[in-house]
């Protein structure tokens, strides 16, 4: 599952596990491992169990599972469009015809979310996440994108 290293990493950990889930770490080389442990165990997680180098496990000849980005510009409007943010930033704004699931509700409603959805938030942080969440549990959306509602909804109306 990715949850980028930022401020906030502790606090998506802690809603989307459990305490005592098992983590294994994935660093790319430039990512503080201090920080990440730091930020879970903040959070009353402590069942982490290792890491792994990317470099390292690409070198090993594992493969990597990826999730494509899209440009607002390149969003088929056919598409089905998830929107994860939480339901104040939803509230305030939304392309029409988009489903709202947040992003702390994902797991819990990877059923009712279509395949092939492109996935999007504010910046693409939470939208990447959800995105993993959706392909580990079989619903594989088509792209996640960093752009905003706003430019979402100009670039996939029909003039």
């Amino acid at each position: 599952m990715s949850i980028e290293l930022r401020n906030q990493f502790g606090t998506w950990l802690g809603w989307l596990f459990e305490s005592d889930t098992p983590v294994v770490f994935v660093l790319d080389v430039d990512q503080d491992e201090r920080e990440l442990v730091r930020q879970a165990l903040n959070v009353g997680h402590e069942n982490i169990v290792g890491r792994i180098d990317v470099a390292d496990w690409v070198a090993a000849g594992h493969a990597l599972a990826s999730i494509g980005l899209v440009a607002a510009e390149d969003i088929d409007p056919a598409a089905p469009l998830l929107d994860v943010r939480q339901c104040g930033e939803w509230n305030s704004g939304h392309v029409p015809g988009a489903v709202h699931v947040e992003l702390g509700d994902i797991a819990d409603n990877t059923t009712d979310i279509e395949a092939g959805a492109v996935v999007h938030c504010g910046h693409g942080q939470r939208a990447m996440t959800a995105a993993s969440l959706l392909a580990r549990a079989g619903t594989p959306p088509a792209a996640v994108t960093r752009a905003g509602y706003t430019e979402i909804q100009r670039a996939v109306t029909v003039s």
